[in-house]
């Protein structure tokens, strides 16, 4: 009795193995649908980075270009591997395992469609120019006190002479220095008339 049961489920066994079982799961079975980041671009010009420093009483100017940053969102369906267990059992039984699970690969494979649904800024900048001299930049120049506040621009190098700027200054200043457009961002520095 358990000799015919073990043939009967040995039988069994053999014509699901034969059929491909996997392939025909995995061919059957509807595509996963998935939400997925694309591909990232650069978009238009967005600012200046400024970088710079400050040399013997000259300040030093450069900035870059910055260009937002551009995300795709897309939809991937794509069918997912089903039957694994039984391309297992057909590899150790008969070998032919290999050929159905190679063919639930490729239908998987075939079946991914990617659909582009939107474009966004992602709020993060990339570079997107040369580095350049920051020439005609305006400047906001003040004491830390609050005794004198002055504007002045950088030449058609990106330099300043602090020496010049304060002229009438002929005293040692804790000065505040930071861009005209954009004044969240300010530097510190020590100036001594005639460094």
């Amino acid at each position: 009795m358990n000799a015919r049961i073990a043939r009967i489920f040995l039988i069994v066994l053999l014509a699901v193995s034969v059929s491909g079982c996997s392939y025909v799961l995995t061919r059957m079975g509807a595509p996963v649908v998935k939400l997925e980041d694309g591909k990232k671009s650069v978009g238009d010009f967005a600012k200046y980075k400024y970088s710079g420093g400050i040399r013997s009483n000259v300040i030093y100017l450069e900035r870059t270009p910055q260009c937002s940053e551009i995300a795709e969102k897309v939809r991937v369906a794509q069918k997912q591997i089903r039957g694994r267990v039984f391309s297992m059992f057909e590899m150790v039984i008969f070998g032919l395992g290999l050929v159905d699970a190679a063919k639930a690969q490729a239908v998987s494979e075939i079946s991914r469609t990617v659909t582009p649904l939107a474009k966004y800024e992602t709020g993060k900048f990339i570079a997107c120019g040369e580095k350049e001299l920051a020439a005609n930049e305006m400047l906001v120049i003040e004491d830390k006190q609050r005794t004198f506040h002055k504007q002045a621009a950088t030449d058609a190098n990106g330099n300043m002479d602090l020496d010049v700027v304060l002229a009438d200054q002929n005293r040692v200043l804790n000065l505040s220095i930071r861009l005209a457009s954009d004044q969240t961002k300010a530097v510190s520095y020590i100036y001594t008339p005639g460094r």
